[in-house]
This record gives structure tokens, sequence and C-alpha cells, in this order.
């Protein structure tokens, strides 16, 4: 038996934690710890803790830099925590209502950081981890989220998987496309050309 056709994966091919996962843990930690020690500003142990699993990795200037930008970092633990609601098995009710898109909410950091100077070592060091590669992991994310709000998907969690019905139908959609496509061409290219959305909207139908 076929597995689903999986959208979205929290790892890379190597079984190791994607960019974007890593990140938003570490923005977990720093939030964690502004809550439960706010009076606390030894960041440290988060340098030790979670350093390595980047490259470069980070010194505590980066850590001490989000966490006084918190107001912008705690924009991305919100957005996570929407996506976290719905995964299935622990959907809350109102969750589709609540739903930040991940990729949104890292553009909207990036500009609150931005002419932050109390954010400038985190600036650097998250250009120099891949700031493009995040944006982009949160994207792809984010449209696999799409087709789970619309019933053509679920959430896992950790991954996300289109649902067998809906690929089915997807494939489908395709080959029709691919048949009109080609009568087209066969009639000489008269008349409106084949849109492929055409189809794929009927499939989403």
């Amino acid at each position: 038996m076929k597995r689903p056709v999986e959208l979205w994966n929290w790892g890379d091919s190597n079984g190791k934690p994607a960019l974007l996962t890593r990140f938003l843990y570490l923005c977990w930690q720093i939030d964690w710890q502004l809550h439960a020690t706010p009076f606390n500003s030894d960041m440290s142990n988060l340098v030790k803790e979670y350093s390595r699993d980047f490259t470069p990795g980070f010194s505590e200037n980066v850590v001490i830099g989000l966490s006084q930008a918190w107001l912008h970092l705690s924009k991305l633990t919100v957005a996570e925590k929407s996506y976290e609601e719905l995964s299935d098995g622990s959907k809350t009710e109102g969750a589709e209502e609540r739903f930040i898109p991940m990729a949104p909410a890292l553009r909207w950091f990036w500009h609150g950081i931005e002419n932050d100077l109390r954010a400038v070592e985190a600036k650097k060091w998250l250009l120099s981890i891949g700031w493009a590669s995040i944006l982009k992991q949160a994207e792809k994310r984010d449209a696999a989220i799409k087709l789970v709000l619309a019933g053509h998907a679920v959430s896992y969690g950790c991954y996300i998987e289109e649902k067998p019905a809906y690929t089915r139908a997807r494939k489908k959609a395709d080959r029709d496309w691919e048949e009109a496509m080609q009568q087209w061409v066969r009639a000489g290219g008269t008349g409106p050309q084949p849109d492929i959305a055409d189809y794929l909207a009927k499939a989403a139908a």
C-alpha cells in the first residue's frame, strides 16, 4: 500500500530537524526562559545547549538581542502555537480561525528587529545561518497547511500528508488537463487555452 503524499516534514533528508524547526525551537526556549526567570538576564545556558545546532553557532549577545526584542520574537511563538493546534489528535475548537501563517509572521518579525539596535548581532547571525532558507521552509509549510484548512490534507505536527482521495483527484486533474492541451494543440491552438488552475479547482471541489 502506497503511503500518502508527504507535503511537509519537520526534518531534512538526513533526519535532522530542518533549519526552520531548529530556529523556532530556540525561540520557544528564549520565550520560556523569559517567562520563567524574568529578572535573570543570564542566557549562557541556551548558548551551551543549542548553539551547536546551527552553523555558525550563536553567541550570548545573539540570544540577548533576541530576548530584548521579545515583542517581535513572541509573534513567532504565537504563530507556532496556532500551527500546533491544527495537528490531528490535538486540534482545538476555533483553531482554523486562530491560525497564523508562519512566513508572514517571520517577515513581520524581521521588520520589527530590522531597525532595532539591540538586535544587530542577532540579524547578522540569522543572515549567516540562512534566513532565506528559513523563510522558504515556512512558505512550504504554510502551503501545506492551506490544504489542511481546505480539508485536503492532515497535519500530524511533525509532518503533513495529503489525503489519498485528494491525491487521486489531483492526479486525474493533471491527466485531464494534459489531454485537453493535446486536443487544443491538435486543433491549431484555436479557442481558449486550457488552464491547469481550472482543473485543479475541480479536484479541490
